[in-house]
């Protein structure tokens, strides 16, 4: 409110310099006063406008200021989400970067499917996945999803279970990948090999304390060591051939 009447003095006092400058040159002769009657006129004017009704323009201005911070109070909160989701996500690249270079890395990962994969225990149709990060490497597929999530959020039962979105994506990537015979894999003199699917959620901030079943919740730091845990069962050209198959523009 001080500021905002800062700024309204300030008008005031311009006004009432300008006025009276105007009104000096209007009445030095009588070209003046022709060419500086209107101006003069019009600042005079404004001036008491600003005088009489300084008040009301002050309550007016401070409450426009106001819905002006609460609009950009309110567009901060709604695009939190995203910005926390995204900074998650940055912070998992990064680490995921700090692996050899036999690691291949695709984020931001979708597929559609049509027609549908059928998940006949859920009784699901799944049209389509999404994923944050999948890496491929010599030990098989880690689906990984980031969570950026607050204390908050984690214990809000109203918030779908990130356990469940991965687990349902996991399943349709291990059905897509597992039923095409074109993922450029040595046959083993055992048979055919199928690829395996690690699903991980990265909790960034708060995590559960809770263990889930076919899903791992781990804190960043300890997201590269999980995934060094697995014995490698591709040759570097298998995984190559994956990431290919994978990373294809068709999908």
């Amino acid at each position: 409110m001080r500021k905002i009447s800062y700024v309204i003095d300030e008008e005031i006092r311009r006004l009432e310099e300008a006025s009276r400058n105007a009104i000096e040159a209007r009445n030095r002769n009588i070209f003046n006063k022709v060419l500086y009657y209107f101006k003069a006129r019009r600042l005079v004017k404004l001036h008491g406008a600003l005088v009489d009704n300084y008040e009301a323009i002050v309550s007016k201005r401070s409450s426009d200021a106001y819905r002006e911070l609460e609009f950009i109070k309110e567009t901060i909160e709604s695009l939190y989400p995203t910005i926390a989701g995204a900074v998650g996500e940055n912070s998992v690249v990064r680490e995921l970067k700090k692996l050899s270079d036999d690691y291949y890395l695709i984020n931001d990962f979708s597929l559609n499917f049509s027609p549908p994969i059928f998940n006949r225990r859920e009784n699901d149709r799944i049209y389509s996945i999404q994923i944050d990060h999948l890496l491929v490497c010599q030990s098989g597929i880690f689906v990984i999803e980031t969570k950026n999530w607050s204390t908050k959020s984690v214990e809000n039962l109203d918030l779908r279970s990130p356990v469940e979105q991965v687990k349902r994506t996991s399943f349709a990537l291990f059905v897509f990948l597992n039923s095409d015979k074109n993922q450029g894999l040595v046959r083993d003199h055992w048979g055919s090999k199928k690829i395996p699917i690690r699903s991980i959620i990265v909790m960034t901030n708060k995590a559960p304390k809770s263990d889930f079943r076919y899903v791992k919740v781990l804190p960043l730091e300890k997201l590269n060591g999980y995934i060094k845990y697995f014995d490698a069962m591709f040759s570097e050209a298998e995984v190559a051939n994956i990431f290919n198959y994978l990373n294809h523009d068709a999908w």
